[in-house]
């Protein structure tokens, strides 16, 4: 995990994206996680967070995030910017094929930081590495760090 990624602040711009998110990762079955990415986007499109028929996004685990400073971060924080960000958020699940083991991380990190609402009233509250620390533990660090890790929010973030 990188330093850009753990200072990442996911203002109050995101907390409807995130919110629905991590609502939506909560929501799908270990056991389904568990059997894969087939049966991942099998159970996404039965459940209607994906159409099933469009081209999706392979995520990547490249880390640019390590060539980004704190400060080149707060310089690309525009209105465009948020917006392109918040929507890739809300639009991962349908648009990107996110490995089912990633998924799996993050639920793992929403039930150990007590649940949905907790996991987003945490990434939003604290800003640097040392406030995640503190307020959330290496949970929360490690959740910040993996959906900063997702391709298409990324992308659409930095």
């Amino acid at each position: 995990m990188t330093e850009a990624a753990a200072n990442f602040n996911f203002t109050t711009d995101f907390d409807s994206a995130l919110d629905r998110l991590l609502a939506a990762i909560d929501d799908i079955p270990d056991d389904i996680l568990e059997q894969g990415d087939e049966a991942l986007h099998k159970w996404l499109v039965e459940h209607g967070y994906r159409e099933g028929n469009e081209k999706l996004k392979r995520d990547d685990d490249t880390d640019v995030l390590a060539l980004l400073t704190r400060g080149e971060l707060a310089a690309r924080a525009s209105i465009w910017k948020i917006a392109k960000c918040v929507a890739s958020i809300v639009q991962l699940l349908a648009t990107t094929a996110v490995p089912a083991a990633k998924l799996l991380r993050i639920k793992k990190y929403i039930k150990a930081l007590g649940g949905t609402k907790d996991a987003v009233k945490l990434l939003l509250g604290a800003t640097t590495k040392a406030e995640k620390l503190k307020v959330g533990g290496e949970a929360l660090v490690a959740l910040a760090a993996e959906l900063l890790g997702i391709s298409t929010v990324k992308n659409n973030c930095f």
